[in-house]
């Protein structure tokens, strides 16, 4: 054989070799991938619901539109108490789904852990536009200076007024910006009359939150109990436990007019649309909603949210940000509007016409100008991984002392317990 047809026959052969790889990758990449989706039934927010799975099917049919060759399945059936422990388990098994439903109280676990997929990267390389939801919620899905998950649905606190026993007992009605300080005044004037001045859903910690206190150092490291605002903010909630007599001031209460003030969530506000008619019917008093009591206009509001994240070990990481970005749109944040209670963490869709019109049809009370206001008040909570197992001995502990009348003299006491917790 002559040098010329050796160096032919080499090529050749590289060049079959090249068709085969490029072939079969070809045929790999033509084959249909499978995204895995992890979900639970049931609302997000304990409140009835009728359609469970109307919004992911929605944004299943959406991202197929596009994506036409990619499976999208997800295990139906998994009650929102169950799904912790069913993600828990595929995590420890390496069989997570591709794109999940970050459970409560998990985020701070899963992010110390590694095991969600830090989205920064796919954000710089898109320009994805985080301006345009609400900080808060944003800041929801951070840790350590990564962007670990996004927002899909928010619900904030709101306060539910009794107008009618403010009018009846001769006391303004706050205005929608306003202070701690004056429910503590209003408090006693109502209990010296007979009435209550607020349920019990006004807890420690939103007393605590209504003067901006930190529970805990931002690193996780020491407890702030004895700080200047969580001590004012736990004076407040001892003072209205004490001229309650330690009576349980309950919801029904509210409703039966014995009661000025009901914390509520956005999602029970407007799944009980009746409520407040029928507080009304039954009970035949005005009402109003206002923001909970801060002493800053800007921070105060609890903002609950259900978020997504990617998993670190899904083999899918590109689809399931492109499916993200489908759940996140304008399109599905307004299809949410109808089909869930809480509200949408995109600005827009929260400010828009879809939205004031659902508000209007379940009341004159609340207009998104309010809602608007409310979530731009959305306050973080702290990132580390002993959070939450913490901040329920704290609930423990000072529940207990509130109760006991003992909590001004053992407040150091549990500060020095929940310290040697964290460490």
């Amino acid at each position: 054989m002559t040098k010329n047809k050796k160096k032919l026959t080499f090529i050749s052969i590289i060049l079959l070799l090249l068709i085969a790889v490029c072939g079969y990758f070809a045929k790999v990449s033509n084959e249909p991938k499978t995204l895995t989706i992890g979900i639970y039934t049931g609302s997000y927010w304990d409140v009835p619901q009728g359609d469970s799975y109307h919004m992911i099917d929605y944004v299943v049919k959406q991202f197929k539109k596009t994506h036409p060759n990619v499976r999208v399945v997800y295990e139906s059936g998994i009650t929102k108490t169950n799904y912790r422990s069913w993600l828990a388990d595929r995590l420890v098994k390496g069989n997570e789904p591709d794109i999940f439903i970050i459970p409560d109280h998990s985020f701070n676990i899963l992010a110390s852990d590694g095991a969600l997929f830090d989205l920064s990267s796919y954000i710089k390389n898109d320009h994805y536009p985080l301006q345009n939801f609400y900080s808060a919620a944003i800041k929801s899905g951070t840790y350590g200076g990564k962007q670990l998950a996004m927002p899909f649905e928010v619900n904030p606190s709101l306060m539910v007024v009794n107008t009618s026993l403010l009018e009846k007992n001769k006391l303004k009605k706050p205005a929608f910006n306003w202070k701690p300080t004056e429910l503590e005044l209003l408090n006693k004037k109502l209990r010296q009359k007979g009435y209550y001045g607020i349920t019990q859903n006004f807890d420690w910690q939103a007393a605590v939150r209504s003067y901006q206190g930190e529970i805990f150092s931002v690193d996780g490291t020491k407890t702030q109990l004895t700080s200047n605002k969580v001590m004012k903010g736990l004076d407040l909630i001892n003072e209205i436990t004490q001229l309650n007599n330690n009576d349980t001031v309950t919801t029904e209460m509210f409703d039966q007019g014995q009661v000025a003030f009901s914390p509520m969530s956005l999602a029970k506000y407007r799944t009980y649309t009746s409520y407040p008619y029928h507080v009304t019917r039954s009970s035949k008093f005005k009402w109003d909603v206002i923001k909970t009591p801060s002493m800053s206009k800007k921070t105060g509001t609890k903002l609950a949210n259900v978020s997504f994240g990617i998993s670190a070990h899904s083999p899918h990481k590109d689809l399931a940000w492109k499916f993200m970005k489908v759940l996140l749109s304008k399109k599905t944040q307004t299809e949410l509007i109808q089909y869930s209670q809480g509200i949408s963490p995109l600005k827009k869709v929260a400010q828009s016409k879809a939205m004031q019109k659902a508000l209007l049809k379940e009341g004159n009370t609340l207009d998104t100008k309010k809602l608007n206001a409310i979530l731009n008040s959305g306050m973080d909570y702290p990132k580390f991984k002993k959070y939450y197992a913490v901040k329920d001995d704290a609930d423990y502990q000072i529940e207990k002392g509130l109760k006991s009348g003992k909590l001004e003299t053992e407040v150091y006491e549990i500060q020095s317990y929940l310290d040697e917790e964290l460490k």
